[in-house]
């Protein structure tokens, strides 16, 4: 089972579990608050019983458990019986009602026997709820079947897309650069140009849909530095008015190395994309925390970058970025963004 259908199971499961548990729970409680009255009218009854033998035997009757005494103060007259230190008491009035009865009986019978309630209600709740937890497990399961097999449909459907993507690319990469040692019409050496941009976008777009596409991703330890040596020689290239700086040092981390390399890719284009002439991206490694840093025009709104279709730019898709996170969350990595209009952009990734 993959992470987002074990994540839409977990939360349909609690959906349905927590509110049929929640009147379990209040039924429980008030069958119990109910079971309880009736066993302190029962005893209420007993003690009444008590107090009429004592009232005709003129109080020289004795029953094992109850004491009596006189006393001049109605105490729940109109009450049922109720807990006094260790015993239940209620008082009844004597024939002429200047006097009441205070009846007492010891409260480990009642107690005893309320307990006894207790467990009962405790045990049949937890039965109660074990049985509704695998009922709200199954109505989840064939609540999610419908949705679950039209993802899978479109997962297929998505790795024949890129398989058959690829070959296309390749070849209009291919043949664009034979075209190209093969004309020398700078016009069409420009045109010749654009369209192998264009498919290098394309390129990186189903490399950054691959590796998402994957449940979870591979690990091993790399040394980041390898990496960022050759994505600086690239966009050097690629953008010659920018300046980039790595900082030379060990850069071991445990991570995937497809995929951290789509990260920096994505992260060092827009550096070098948005950047001012002659600005400066640098590239250094800390605490296991790697950082890119630039000094260009900055993100108007540096939470938004994340969310899907975002893009400050009409040269952007909004798409990187989402992937970006995508593939750090997969991946442990946690991704810091800090960033000043004007000033320039700051993006830290903490390997974990």
């Amino acid at each position: 089972m993959k992470s987002y259908e074990k994540h839409a199971l977990i939360k349909f499961t609690a959906i349905y579990f927590f509110s049929t548990a929640f009147f379990i729970i209040m039924l429980g409680y008030l069958y119990y608050l109910q079971q309880e009255n009736l066993v302190l009218q029962k005893y209420t009854m007993k003690m009444h019983e008590y107090s009429m033998k004592l009232k005709q035997s003129n109080f020289t009757f004795k029953q094992k458990e109850y004491d009596f005494k006189i006393i001049d103060k109605n105490i729940f007259l109109y009450k049922l019986a109720a807990k006094n230190d260790k015993s239940y008491q209620k008082t009844f009035p004597i024939y002429s009602g200047e006097k009441f009865i205070l009846v007492s009986l010891d409260g480990t019978i009642v107690d005893e026997e309320l307990l006894s309630i207790k467990k009962f209600t405790i045990i049949s709740q937890i039965l109660l709820l074990l049985f509704f937890f695998f009922i709200s497990l199954y109505l989840a399961k064939m609540s999610l079947k419908p949705m679950n097999d039209i993802i899978s449909h479109l997962d297929r459907f998505v790795k024949d897309l890129i398989h058959d993507l690829n070959t296309p690319v390749t070849s209009i990469m291919l043949n664009t650069k034979m075209l190209k040692k093969q004309i020398d019409d700078k016009m069409i050496q420009n045109k010749l140009k654009r369209i192998e941009n264009s498919a290098h976008a394309i390129g990186s777009l189903y490399e950054n849909l691959e590796i998402v596409l994957k449940e979870k991703l591979p690990r091993s330890t790399i040394d980041l530095y390898t990496i960022l040596e050759e994505k600086k020689e690239v966009y050097s290239f690629k953008y010659p008015q920018t300046t980039i700086v790595v900082d030379k040092k060990d850069m071991n981390v445990t991570t995937n190395e497809k995929a951290i390399s789509r990260i920096i890719d994505n992260i060092l284009s827009n550096a070098c994309k948005y950047s001012k002439k002659d600005s400066v991206v640098s590239i250094y490694f800390e605490n296991n925390k790697l950082m890119i840093q630039d000094n260009g025009k900055g993100i108007k709104y540096p939470n938004k970058i994340f969310e899907r279709s975002y893009s400050e730019d009409e040269k952007g898709h909004g798409i990187g970025m989402h992937i970006v996170q995508r593939l750090c969350d997969n991946l442990d990595i946690k991704i810091d963004v800090d960033s000043k209009q004007n000033a320039g952009t700051s993006i830290s990734l903490t390997f974990y």
